[in-house]
């Protein structure tokens, strides 16, 4: 058992690797060589258990029978964070017995105290992260769906109780693990099946099956139709959008219908989809109003995987893409929209004019940022903290990627090296602040804090005038036409024409 006191660790048993921070627990029941790597930050302080338990096995009168039981103990991988101060000042208690070599029976009641308080927070650990640790869970699935997966493996791969593991994942998903594990294959090899160069055998094992015979009849109960069938098809005409609605419109489709809420249709696209019918974010389409807007394909979000009932009932009416959001190179997602579609030419003509713009912008630029300015894309929420978003989402694809501007030193190093979004209090901001700062936010009331309060006037892009205010409307979503309209606000505010 390992209690970490300061500083942070990496801890390797077997094949699993455990990220331990401050205040972090962590019990394993090693069979192999346990590692503890101190990673990068203060010094590492730990307090390290070792214990065993034993129960009794045979009674005669000469003697009792004992053998190791690891019966008492949680299981292996229980991992948590922060420990609480209980947990904290038991474990010291402990020791403390320890070095005065006191009565074992008080070791003995502490060191079970110890761990069933450690329970008791693991379990409640557990259910306040289990929702928020679901995505990483079924990330994994994705991109591992083509190996030998098993239920086991993967609860083991996250510290879960089997058992546990496949109650909860009932609860979140309404899928058993092998549907939604089938469903996750058949999505690919929808992709595959887009290139006709590979047989039937050769998608099937790409996406986790032994052979093409298999695939076709898992596909057909799935889909409705063959995989042949599937990959003649491709000639859709009638495109519902539940996300990337941007990306399809730069293919030249407009969508039959679209999910009008801001994170698909931002208000800067309003006008392009005037004509298709407006799906309520909050009333999405029963099965017989599916049927009745004739779709011939319906293209959606992994995100939506957990809603069983619903991703059944769309592929009851029509074939259904569903592509990783927030995750994609935002032109490779356009040439990914026109490959599914069919419209690989269309795609790659919007992508040319939209660098040769990007690149007309940047010499515009020339003669106005100062050698060596950066820039920042930030977004402030009510509760004070400040997203800083990696190049996916709120246009922060234009500044970093279309302009090639220079992102701030801590940015680079902490969003966009890693690649993921990250938080901040305001009270952090200026270590993160560049000297143009580009800030969504969803109000005036937002928009007014940002001008009154002294952690923001202070920073030097305020004092220059160099905070540039972003709707959350106009940005939420950045795919395709929407980022190209989203570019050209961006230029503006840098040109000083807003």
């Amino acid at each position: 058992m390992i209690i970490i006191l300061s500083g942070t660790a990496e801890v390797q048993c077997g094949n699993q690797v455990f990220n331990l921070e401050n205040n972090s627990v962590l019990l394993i029941k090693p069979q192999e060589k346990v590692k503890i790597r101190h990673t990068e930050g203060t010094e590492l302080i730990y307090d390290l258990f070792f214990f065993s338990s034993y129960k009794l096995t045979g009674v005669t009168e000469e003697e009792l029978s004992y053998q190791r039981s690891a019966d008492l103990f949680p299981q292996s991988g229980l991992f948590y964070h922060p420990a609480s101060a209980e947990v904290k000042n038991l474990a010291a208690q402990l020791i403390k017995i320890f070095a005065k070599e006191a009565d074992n029976s008080k070791a003995i009641y502490l060191l079970n105290e110890l761990i069933a308080k450690i329970e008791v927070e693991f379990n409640l650990f557990q259910q306040r992260t289990f929702n928020s640790s679901f995505h990483s869970v079924l990330q994994y699935i994705h991109s591992h769906s083509h190996q030998a997966l098993s239920r086991d493996s993967v609860a083991k791969y996250f510290g879960y109780h089997p058992n546990y593991f496949s109650e909860r994942f009932k609860k979140e998903t309404d899928w058993s693990f092998s549907d939604y594990l089938a469903h996750i294959r058949m999505d690919k090899a929808k992709f595959f099946l887009l290139e006709h160069s590979l047989t039937i055998g050769e998608v099937a094992r790409k996406v986790g099956y032994q052979d093409g015979l298999y695939l076709s009849r898992k596909f057909r109960k799935m889909t409705g139709m063959s995989p042949t069938e599937f990959r003649k098809g491709r000639k859709f005409e009638r495109i519902a959008t539940l996300q990337f609605t941007g990306a399809l419109l730069a293919t030249g489709i407009k969508p039959v219908a679209v999910l009008s809420s801001y994170d698909n249709v931002p208000e800067l696209l309003k006008e392009e989809v005037i004509s298709s019918i407006q799906l309520a974010p909050d009333r999405l389409p029963t099965i017989e109003q599916w049927r009745d807007l004739k779709p011939d394909l319906i293209i959606a979000p992994t995100y939506l995987y957990p809603n069983q009932k619903m991703i059944e009932e769309m592929e009851s009416v029509a074939p259904v893409m569903m592509l990783d959001w927030d995750t994609y190179d935002r032109l490779e997602e356009v040439q990914l929209i026109g490959r599914i579609v069919g419209r690989e030419t269309q795609a790659n003509e919007w992508i040319q004019t939209f660098r040769e713009k990007a690149e007309c912008a940047r010499e515009m630029l020339k003669g106005v940022l100062k050698e060596g300015e950066t820039v920042g894309l930030y977004e402030l929420y009510w509760t004070g903290d400040v997203g800083i978003w990696k190049a996916t989402a709120r246009g922060a694809f234009n500044l970093y990627t279309m302009l090639k501007l220079t992102p701030a030193k801590r940015i680079q190093k902490e969003v966009l090296k890693p690649n993921k979004h990250l938080m901040i209090s305001e009270n952090e901001l200026s270590a993160y602040a560049a000297d143009h700062m580009f800030v969504v936010v969803d109000s005036v009331e937002q928009a007014a804090r940002i001008f009154e309060r002294e952690i923001w006037r202070q920073l030097p892009a305020a004092k220059n005038g160099q905070i540039y205010l972003l709707r959350l409307e106009d940005f939420w979503a950045s795919e395709g036409v929407a980022l190209e309209k989203q570019l050209d606000i961006q230029v503006k505010y840098i040109l000083g024409r807003s």
